[in-house]
């Protein structure tokens, strides 16, 4: 699926003076973020600039006999592919990655540099770290007895971990969260009695989640953390974590007996493919603590972005199958509408740009949105195809934007 809008759409130009937004829509208020760091994966190759194509420390798992290969990953036509593949050969490797006290213990045939593995996986890993935030991943998952796909953040402590999405290819409907941290922070009491429990667990919905396009995504905030499924609150951590973190997204083998497992059966397809959209992280622009000058590599200006267009049935009707009692804070998830994100695309020629709007987790019942110029003229959003809605802006100029849902408002001026 292309990331380009119709046709109406392939002759324009970009203009770089509309940046992205974002709303998370609450019943008590509307909360504004900044676009601050992501990748829509449209060029013919991986960004070398904002991304690691294996773990930094090498990934060679000798007990698991797989290892996540820069040459398992592709872009083709706007999405990011990462495979996974039977292996039978003998794959080379640098030497220091090779532990030969766990090869021996654990079986592992090497001749030379190059070992015997049964499994080439792949991930990206980004190269700057964040600490707070909304992350974001559109993706679409494989089915298959085995195939463990995920998208988390782990700490430059190497040992702090958020697992916002990790699946199983054989548990369609089921999505897994978890927290991990050096001073057991998954330790909590449970209700009623407060016996300590390891937080986290498999999310059941509605719908198949697997072979289709889906948002995981997830708010951190200080002593806070929230995740989502198609922008619906499915878990509530409170707690912290000790350092800025990377975001990765990989698709891994599990192996029976180990984590995840079980592994592959003879009905799982080979070569598997994990496809990714985008990745988007955003900052909250009311507090200081996410001004961008304080963050390594942020650029005071966004350049030009084209996103893929989503269905509005995709991200509207997912709905918990059963809420998890223990990670489902009820009082905390109940505030929770939605997010709407605002981004530029091609505009028509007639006209001076153009956002496409993306609702997640909200239905066009929950939130109004309308655009005032200069001269007092209104406008509103326009449906498009495939049942997206555009926001134009038919000459450049000083425009006001309202974003209303039920009592509350938020507002803000651009000029293009």
């Amino acid at each position: 699926m292309r990331k380009l809008l119709f046709f109406l759409f392939i002759s324009g130009q970009l203009f770089s003076q509309l940046e992205p937004r974002m709303f998370q829509i609450k019943k008590d208020g509307i909360l504004s973020w900044n676009y601050y760091f992501g990748d829509d994966f449209e060029s013919g190759q991986v960004d070398d600039a904002k991304w690691h194509k294996r773990y930094p420390w090498g990934g060679l798992l000798a007990d698991q006999k797989q290892y996540a290969a820069p040459e398992m990953l592709s872009q083709q036509e706007g999405i990011l592919h990462l495979k996974a593949r039977e292996n039978t050969e003998f794959y080379p490797v640098e030497d220091w990655m090779i532990n030969h006290e766990q090869a021996k213990k654990h079986g592992l045939e090497i001749q030379g540099n190059a070992v015997k593995l049964d499994y080439l996986t792949s991930c990206i890993w980004s190269k700057q770290s964040f600490r707070y935030g909304y992350f974001e991943i559109r993706a679409k998952a494989p089915s298959g007895q085995g195939l463990w796909p995920a998208f988390w953040l782990y700490g430059q402590n190497s040992k702090d971990e958020i697992d916002f999405m990790e699946m199983k290819g054989e548990r369609q409907k089921e999505v897994h969260v978890d927290v991990h941290c050096p001073d057991s922070c998954e330790k909590v009491a449970s209700k009623p009695f407060g016996f300590p429990k390891n937080w986290g667990g498999w999310v059941k919905t509605n719908h198949p989640l697997t072979d289709q396009f889906v948002v995981y995504s997830g708010v951190w905030l200080p002593g806070s953390l929230t995740y989502y499924v198609n922008g619906v609150p499915v878990s509530h951590y409170a707690g912290d974590f000790a350092t800025s973190m990377n975001v990765i997204a990989n698709l891994a083998v599990a192996r029976d007996g180990f984590a995840f497992n079980p592994g592959p059966n003879d009905e799982t397809k080979f070569p598997a493919d994990y496809q990714v959209d985008y990745i988007r992280v955003w900052k909250l622009t009311d507090d200081n603590e996410y001004k961008t000058s304080k963050f390594l590599g942020a650029k005071s200006t966004i350049p030009p972005i084209k996103y893929q267009t989503p269905s509005t049935a995709e991200q509207n009707d997912t709905e918990l199958k059963k809420k998890v009692r223990f990670i489902y804070d009820k009082k905390k998830l109940s505030n929770e509408i939605g997010f709407l994100s605002m981004t530029p695309v091609q505009a028509p020629k007639d006209q001076a740009g153009a956002y496409l709007i993306q609702l997640n987790g909200l239905s066009t019942e929950d939130v109004l949105i309308q655009m005032i110029d200069s001269n007092n003229n209104q406008f509103s959003p326009t449906l498009g195809t495939n049942n997206s809605y555009y926001l134009f802006f038919p000459k450049k100029g000083s425009y006001q934007i309202t974003i209303e849902s039920g009592e509350n408002k938020s507002k803000f001026t651009l000029t293009i």
